[in-house]
């Protein structure tokens, strides 16, 4: 295996001028001697070099990750030599609270494997996951008896229902997202692109393995309560991983067995553990990942999953359990997509996003504070007894991010709750709204951004 750098170009010598627009100079560099024959310079477009610099990562990332499976099988087996069961110390409980308190794992597991149900999909090998079972008790895969004890209660606990996860879309589905693009029209594009995904499922009779889409914008013109609102319309959840403080890629495949307080991730929770095969995961401010002392970048973690192949044999490194993620619909936000590796991005269908004019700001303040008032009072017939706000009180909240309006709105139901009301007065605004507030004609604030004073002038039809 060669150790050439494609990617990279010699620094003593510069690419020339000649080359065609779209074009990059691929080095190819040996150890041996500069006389080697198999040295060489070539002018490739740059999306060659893309795949080639994709193909890298990607065989860096395998065998990264091949080399840490063979240590900890290493590993747990000089523990299983050199550890008896009488010896080992308890584990701190920590480690242990996935462990299902209701019933004993050897109780709450089934032999067979229960009957498919309507709309639904297998997410696991039935047969697999019942052998792995019955092994953890002859042949334990640590010398932990704690963590074992874990892990047979998981697969007790996801063989419940046996492999079945429902992945139906609602049937109206169409008029659901009809609905969303009225109610945020800066999305139209995207809910019109899912729907088109959809229909052609729809069409072959077939489940869809939907594309990652990744939504590019500046802060506050509503990317993740778009995903709020898209769980709403499919009819199944929505998990946020955040990228800004992220370290490791545990959040979604759960964190490795050599540490001491191991947990699942969020992928096992919401898929084998969960009812959905389908869930929404927002990737939040993907350009914010960092970088650690090695090179290694959480968001490196994500070219496995974003491809359907091999997301459809996806392992949780904590239990070491085999599912099929392949049914996720990941949808991604950032700001600066420069700062997202190629490999990553070339994975997203991309969109970006722009502030809504005066009548998608209007109509997103209805949306959020409707979306607001049934979350905070889950009752219709309670809920259907507040007014409408006023013209002049939804002006007031359409200049606001969208996380502000719905700190707001909650401000003033609790004002309204608190006097015996069943309206929001202006005077609750007054006393909710942020202090300062983005001028007049201008996009709504960064969240970062304290913005400009701001004022509301009432002009008088003459006719």
């Amino acid at each position: 295996m060669s150790s050439a750098t494609p990617h990279e170009e010699h620094p003593a010598n510069p690419p020339p001028a000649s080359l065609p627009a779209g074009y990059r100079l691929y080095t190819r560099q040996h150890h041996q001697s500069a006389a080697d024959p198999r040295n060489f310079k070539l002018a490739v477009p740059e999306a060659v070099l893309h795949a080639i610099e994709r193909e890298e990562l990607e065989r860096r990332i395998r065998e990264g990750q091949e080399r840490e499976q063979r240590i900890r099988d290493l590993q747990a087996q000089r523990a299983l030599e050199s550890t008896t069961a009488s010896a080992k110390a308890p584990t701190p409980p920590s480690i242990v609270r996935n462990v299902s308190k209701s019933t004993e794992p050897d109780a709450m597991v089934l032999t067979k494997q229960p009957p498919k149900r309507k709309h639904t999909v297998p997410v696991f090998d039935w047969k697999a996951a019942l052998a792995h079972f019955r092994n953890l008790e002859s042949t334990p895969s640590s010398p932990d008896r704690q963590l074992v004890k874990r892990d047979r209660a998981l697969l007790a606990k996801a063989m419940e229902r046996g492999s079945w996860r429902r992945i139906k879309s609602p049937h109206g589905w169409r008029d659901e997202l009809t609905a969303l693009a009225q109610e945020m029209p800066n999305f139209a594009p995207v809910a019109q692109f899912i729907a088109q995904r959809l229909a052609l499922a729809e069409l072959a009779g077939a489940p869809l393995h939907p594309p990652p889409i990744l939504l590019l914008g500046d802060p506050g013109v509503g990317k993740s309560h778009f995903a709020l609102r898209l769980s709403e319309s499919l009819g199944t959840v929505v998990q946020r991983e955040a990228f800004d403080n992220a370290e490791t890629s545990s959040g979604l495949r759960g964190s490795d067995r050599h540490w001491a307080n191991t947990s699942v991730g969020a992928l096992f929770e919401l898929i084998v553990l969960g009812e959905h095969a389908n869930p929404i995961i927002l990737l939040d401010e993907l350009d914010k990942g960092k970088r650690g002392g090695s090179g290694y970048q959480p968001i490196d973690s994500l070219l496995t999953l974003l491809e359907p192949v091999t997301a459809s044999r996806i392992k949780d490194l904590s239990v070491q359990f085999e599912f099929d993620a392949s049914y996720v619909w990941y949808i991604a936000t950032a700001n600066d997509p420069r700062r997202i590796p190629a490999p990553v991005r070339s994975r997203f269908v991309e969109f970006t996003i722009v502030p809504p004019d005066i009548d998608g700001r209007l109509v997103l303040a209805q949306s959020i504070y409707a979306a607001t008032l049934k979350r905070m009072v889950p009752a219709k017939g309670i809920r259907s007894r507040f007014r409408p706000l006023t013209n002049l009180q939804v002006c007031r909240l359409a200049w606001l991010t969208p996380r502000q309006i719905r700190m707001t709105v909650e401000r003033v139901l609790g004002a309204a709750a608190l006097a015996g009301r069943w309206h929001i007065e202006d005077a609750d605004l007054n006393e909710a709204l942020p202090t300062v507030m983005p001028s007049a004609g201008k996009s709504p604030p960064r969240d970062d951004d304290p913005g400009d004073s701001f004022a509301f002038v009432l002009v008088r039809d003459p006719s």
